[in-house]
């Protein structure tokens, strides 16, 4: 499969409700390695900016957008995105390939009629868009930023709303940074030797983290040496940095993960303490899976027990001295890496799951021992979903006390009242937001 179909296909998954990742691994897991790096690299600059790309469809197109093909809107805006976003790749090849792809589109008289359409419209664009999009990005206009960096208008709305005008616009720029794979080197594994081993990707160790390695590229985690053996595993800096802390307050024992998800920090937790057990659930059957398979290829599923269901109702099944809550959330500090999210959420979606991050963090308050500690956590720069989540229910307690944050980030800052917030400002870092309290005795 070339890499323009494959790319088509992947993005046709995503409207149906797909994530970007999953369907790219689901697509194009067989795909020749460079046609797969090609199909990635189409599929995320589209989703990036889409609302960018669908407003200077609007602008450059002369048939209204609301009676075009839905499959012919499709290859406008992945058109659109390539020519004005692909290096190293011809904007004449990208048209030529879609102008012929629309070839195949029909209409209710067996005709094809768009291929001309798109040719127009892309050709408009590699004249024109350029410098009106430079005009929105320099604009003093916080909303007519937000749709020069690609981000909904609502969010930046917010960002304004909760970081003030100056950091949210810092946001906005962020938002768009290339981002790039960094790997957790397991213990046992030589950071150098692997580094040494792995020049075609431009390897380089962590300012910050002993067992990060940072890449300059997004490889298809199986193409990785070592990664099948556990050696090296996908990870953000952040999320490193979140479980880094908590591990600098808790040496041991049996800590319960009640949003497992794909069991990459409890990988991290039971890979670092040679003692630690792990309780894991999780309400999604395909994540508990996931998380299965995780901590076997890292050789520590004997160690770990794992619960499909509802955290607010779930019980452990032997009380745990450490709680990691990884809150499900929005993910907006995510969405330089999964820009596909930015386009689902909405001001309710937000809202709704704060309540929800209230409920799970009082019940793990709950459910933790006296002397036991929590650690609340969110891939969110949303306050209403970290120190807002976290404040309204330690208003009712009197019983938690907030630990210091031990690990160290670059661009952190202080939540108000609780927690820290480390900003998306590298290239492998994510927003992320970490809190971590003990139980009184």
């Amino acid at each position: 499969m070339r890499g323009i179909e494959g790319a088509l296909k992947v993005l046709e998954e995503v409207e149906r409700g797909a994530f970007a990742s999953e369907a790219l691994r689901k697509t194009l897991g067989d795909t020749e390695s460079a046609e797969r790096k090609l199909a990635a690299t189409i599929v995320y600059l589209t989703l990036r900016r889409q609302g960018l790309w669908r407003h200077l469809l609007k602008k450059y197109c002369k048939r209204p957008v609301e009676s075009i093909n839905r499959d012919t809107l499709l290859l406008l805006v992945v058109g659109i995105a390539g020519v004005l976003e692909l290096k190293h790749f011809k904007p004449g090849v990208l048209v030529n390939a879609l102008v012929q792809r629309a070839k195949r589109i029909k209409d209710e008289n067996g005709a094809s009629r768009d291929a001309g359409l798109i040719n127009a419209v892309l050709h408009t664009v590699i004249e024109r868009a350029p410098d009106y999009v430079e005009e929105l990005r320099a604009s003093t206009s916080l909303r007519d930023q937000a749709l020069g960096f690609g981000v909904p208008s609502w969010v930046a709305a917010e960002w304004g709303r909760e970081w003030g005008m100056k950091d949210a616009k810092r946001l906005l720029h962020l938002s768009t940074m290339q981002t790039y794979m960094s790997l957790r080197a397991s213990p046992g594994t030589d950071r150098g030797e692997w580094m040494r081993g792995c020049g075609d990707w431009n390897p380089s160790a962590s300012d910050f983290l002993e067992q990060s390695i940072r890449l300059e590229t997004n490889p298809y985690p199986p193409d990785i040496p070592g990664y099948r053996e556990g050696r090296v595993t996908p990870q953000s800096e952040s999320s490193m940095w979140a479980v880094e802390n908590l591990l600098s307050h808790w040496r041991g024992g049996r800590l319960l993960d009640m949003c497992m998800g794909r069991g990459i920090k409890s990988g991290q937790i039971l890979t670092s303490i040679e003692d630690a057990v792990v309780e894991g659930w999780d309400v999604s059957p395909s994540r508990l899976r996931a998380s299965e398979r995780e901590l076997a290829r890292l050789g520590v599923a004997s160690r770990a027990s794992v619960a499909c269901g509802d955290a607010l109702y779930l019980r452990p099944s032997s009380p745990p001295s450490a709680i990691l809550l990884d809150a499900p959330c929005s993910s907006s500090g995510t969405w330089g890496r999964h820009p596909d999210g930015k386009w689902r959420a909405t001001p309710e979606s937000v809202r709704r799951i704060a309540e929800t991050q209230k409920l799970l963090f009082k019940r793990a308050c709950d459910i933790l021992p006296p002397g036991g500690i929590i650690m609340y956590c969110t891939c969110s720069v949303f306050r209403d979903e970290n120190e807002n989540a976290v404040g309204s229910a330690m208003a009712l307690r009197q019983d938690m006390v907030e630990l210091p944050a031990r690990a160290r980030i670059p661009s952190s800052r202080r939540g108000k009242p609780y927690g820290t917030i480390a900003w998306p400002e590298s290239p492998w870092m994510d927003g992320f937001y970490a809190a971590i309290f003990r139980k009184k005795n």
